[in-house]
């Protein structure tokens, strides 16, 4: 096997030398130096499809140091969805097509894909809420149903642009976070003003609208459970970790980058729920975690990695909330949990290097 052989590729936006998770990325190099695989992180926009070739760069000597180096033999994708994955996305797919990269995992197009392609399993589509793509008529079928409701971005993450809307006796109360993260509530009294409201918040993006869901504590505190399942040496899925999300309680979402916290997940649930409840919410975690990625891969192809997220309703029922083919590990550091952190960021590279040898036949 030669040299280029046995490289990966990290793949994420880049603005110079400036991207995001280098701390993970620098992990990722290190572990990969270790198995023999040179590790970089380089932007698809920058690739050179003529010469084969790409500016990034590479952890060495303490630092990130620029070079120019061959397209990688094996891609690890952390482009991260969102409005600006437009100017990535067709240098994206050119390099999917390429026979000569392999890709550690597909991303996942978009809640909404997600959602269709879960709804063909009879087993997992009993954990998903009711949704539907947002228009203002299926906001108002879904208040007059279940009298409260969510919208959120189909490309969105940490929490942003979500808003619950409840119905009041003096019209509707909305509350949420804005574009920029920032949480807000306010009071229309008619329709009239929530659809020009929801029209302003929507607008040039599409969002799905679901019935709210009462995923919170009994002290009125927003939380879920992120369960982090991975691609092993082996090639097999495991789960590396479970970690509960606790919001704000001004906030609707539990996401960390809205100012939540992270404690793990057994205790939580022993202080909120009866114990044979505690069980059968564990129980059906777990079996989640296990049937959920094989499903996905079959419809979606080959995944490396997702972020699995859970709610837990106040009577104890388990919802598919949202999957992440790119999820963040920082609930492992919170948490305290040594092992799941160091699993983390270990799998991708031994599924890299299962990859490596699975080429080759061996080696």
């Amino acid at each position: 096997m030669t040299a280029n052989q046995r490289s990966l590729g990290i793949m994420t936006r880049c603005q110079g030398s400036h991207f995001i998770d280098k701390g993970y990325y620098k992990k990722l190099t290190l572990i990969g130096r270790k198995h023999g695989i040179r590790v970089f992180v380089f932007s698809p926009r920058r690739v050179n499809f003529s010469t084969r070739t790409v500016p990034g760069f590479e952890y060495r000597n303490g630092a990130w140091q620029a070079d120019t180096f061959p397209l990688p033999a094996f891609v690890y994708d952390r482009c991260f969805v969102g409005p600006a994955y437009r100017h990535y996305k067709p240098f994206v797919e050119k390099l999917q097509k390429d026979r000569n990269i392999t890709f550690l995992g597909h991303g996942l197009s978009g809640k909404w894909q997600v959602h269709q392609m879960l709804l063909r399993s009879e087993k997992l589509s009993r954990l998903l809420p009711p949704t539907e793509l947002f228009t203002y008529s299926a906001l108002a079928d879904t208040l007059e149903k279940y009298g409260a409701a969510v919208i959120k971005p189909m490309a969105g993450t940490h929490g942003i642009g979500v808003a619950r809307i409840r119905e009041r006796n003096a019209g509707y109360e909305i509350s949420g976070r804005t574009r920029e993260n920032q949480p807000f509530r306010r009071i229309v009294r008619e329709p009239g003003g929530l659809k020009r409201f929801v029209t302003a918040f929507t607008s040039g993006r599409k969002f799905l609208v679901q019935p709210y869901l009462e995923l919170h504590t009994p002290d009125g505190s927003p939380f879920d459970v992120r369960v982090l399942v991975q691609k092993n040496g082996q090639g097999e899925w495991e789960t590396t970790g479970k970690a509960v999300r606790i919001g704000d309680k001004r906030s609707i979402t539990s996401n960390l980058h809205g100012g939540g916290k992270a404690v793990p997940l057994s205790p939580f649930l022993a202080r909120h729920y009866k114990p044979a409840m505690q069980a059968r919410i564990e129980q059906t975690i777990d079996w989640l975690a296990g049937e959920l990625p094989r499903f996905l891969e079959q419809s979606h192809g080959r995944l490396v990695e997702l972020g699995i997220d859970v709610g837990i309703d106040t009577a104890g029922n388990v919802w598919i909330i949202e999957v992440n083919s790119r999820p963040g590990r920082t609930v492992f550091t919170m948490i305290n949990d040594p092992a799941a952190q160091l699993h983390s960021i270990t799998q991708p590279v031994r599924y890299a290097h299962y990859l490596m040898k699975e080429r080759v036949g061996g080696y």
